[in-house]
C-alpha cells in the first residue's frame, strides 16, 4: 500500500496493480465506516451487514499483501538490502508509529463522547499490539523484514522458501499465539505468493488467465467446504483460504479489465489515482469517516445507514486524497512518509553524508 510518488522511474509499476490498490482501499474504507455505524449505534440490517462485511473480510488484506509483495525481490535486488530495508522503514514503520500515536492521541482527546472510552496504555502499546486500522502496516514491516532476511542472498530460492514457511505458518497458526506471530502467520503466504508471481515478470494477458483460474478454483473450494460440517480442525483455516483464492483473483482479473479495456479506461484510470494515494488513505480514513459521523448525528441528527455509508465513504476517501495530492513535493509528505534526506541516512546514502547536500524530499 506504499506510495510510488518518490519512486524512480525505472520501478514504474503496471497500471493493474494501482486499479488493484483502487479497488482494495475502496473495500476498507466501506468496511470501517459500516463497522463504525454499528459500533456507534447506527441501525442497519443486520443480514445486509454481515454478508458484505464477511465477503470484503475474506480477501481485501490478503489482496493488499499480495500485491505488496509483487515489487519486492525487483525492488531488493535493485536497491541492496540495506536500502530496500531504510525505504521500508521510511514508508511503512515511520507512518505506522506515527499514525498510532495521531490517531490514538485524537481518540483519548475524543474519549469522553464514545461508549467505549480509549485508554492510553492501548496508544503505547503499538510494539506489540497494533491497534485499529494499523495492524497491516505492523505486520507487512514484520513480513517485509523476514523476506529480505531469508531472500537477500538468493532471492528466487528465498521466495520459495518464504512461500513453503508462509503455507505452514497458516496451517499450524493457533489462537492463542502471540499478535505479531499471528499476524505474520496469517498474512506471509500472500506476500510470498506475490513475490513469486511479480518475480516472473508475467504480462497482464497472462496474469489474466491466472486470475480466472483461481476464481474457478476457490469457487469450486469454497462450495465444496460450505456443503460440509465444520467437523474438521482445518475447515475454518480452508474455508478462508478459498474465500481469500476466489476474492483476490476476482479483484486482480476485474482490475486488469478495467485497466487495459478502452471502454472502462477512465473507471480504470480513477480507480488507479486512487491506488496510487492508497496509503495516504489507509492511514487517514478513520478520522475523517469517524468526524463525519459525529457531525451528521450530533450536528444534523442524521441517522439514516444510506447516507452515513456514501458520506462516510466518498469524503473518507477523497479528503485523504487531497490531501496527499496537495502536499506533494512539500514539506507535508513527512505525514506519509520518512523525509527523503532520512531515508538517505539510514540507508547510508553518501548524499546523506555530512558536508554533501541533500536533495529535497
Amino acid at each position: 500500500m506504499t506510495s510510488p510518488a518518490n519512486a524512480p522511474a525505472s520501478t514504474a509499476r503496471s497500471d493493474w496493480i494501482d486499479v488493484a490498490k483502487g479497488l482494495g482501499i475502496l473495500l476498507v474504507v466501506y468496511g470501517h465506516v459500516a463497522r463504525g455505524l454499528m459500533n456507534g449505534g447506527v441501525t442497519m440490517d443486520r443480514t445486509w451487514f454481515t454478508t458484505v462485511d464477511s465477503a470484503i473480510y475474506a480477501f481485501h488484506m490478503p489482496l493488499f499483501f499480495l500485491l505488496s509483495g509483487w515489487f519486492f525481490l525487483g525492488s531488493m535486488t535493485r536497491r541492496g538490502p540495506r536500502d530496500y530495508l531504510a525505504t521500508r522503514v521510511a514508508t511503512v514503520l515511520y507512518p505506522y508509529v506515527l499514525w498510532s500515536l495521531l490517531q490514538g492521541g485524537i481518540e483519548l482527546l475524543m474519549s469522553r463522547y464514545t461508549s467505549n472510552p480509549l485508554q492510553l496504555s492501548a496508544v503505547l502499546a503499538l510494539g506489540w499490539a497494533p491497534r485499529a486500522q494499523f495492524w497491516f502496516l505492523y505486520a507487512l514491516f514484520l513480513i517485509s523484514v523476514i523476506a529480505l532476511l531469508m531472500c537477500w542472498r538468493h532471492p528466487r530460492a528465498g521466495v520459495a522458501a518464504l512461500t513453503v514457511t508462509g503455507a505452514l505458518l497458516l496451517a499450524v497458526q493457533q489462537r492463542d499465539w502471540p499478535m505479531p506471530a499471528a499476524l505474520v502467520a496469517s498474512h506471509l503466504m500472500y506476500f510470498a505468493i506475490g513475490a513469486w508471481l511479480g518475480s516472473r515478470a508475467l504480462n497482464p494477458s497472462t496474469v489474466s488467465r491466472l486470475a480466472i483460474a483461481g476464481v474457478l478454483i476457490g469457487a469450486c473450494a469454497l462450495a465444496a467446504l460450505m456443503s460440509q460440517p465444520p467437523v474438521a480442525v482445518a475447515w475454518p483455516k480452508l474455508l478462508k483460504l478459498a474465500g481469500a483464492t476466489l476474492g483476490v483473483s476476482a479483484a486482480a482479473w476485474l482490475a486488469i479489465q478495467l485497466a487495459t479495456s478502452t471502454r472502462t479506461r477512465p473507471v480504470g484510470a480513477t480507480l488507479a489515482a486512487l491506488g496510487r494515494a492508497s496509503m495516504a488513505i489507509f492511514l487517514a480514513h478513520i478520522l475523517v469517516a469517524s468526524g463525519v459521523r459525529i457531525v451528521l448525528i450530533k450536528g444534523l441528527g442524521l441517522t439514516s445507514p444510506p447516507i452515513h455509508l456514501i458520506a462516510g465513504l466518498v469524503l473518507g476517501t477523497l479528503l485523504p486524497w487531497a490531501l496527499w495530492r496537495a502536499v506533494q513535493g512539500r514539506a507535508g509528505m513527512a505525514l506519509f512518509e520518512l523525509p527523503k534526506a532520512w531515508r538517505q541516512r539510514l540507508a547510508g546514502s553518501p548524499a546523506a553524508r555530512p558536508g554533501r547536500p541533500v536533495a529535497a524530499g
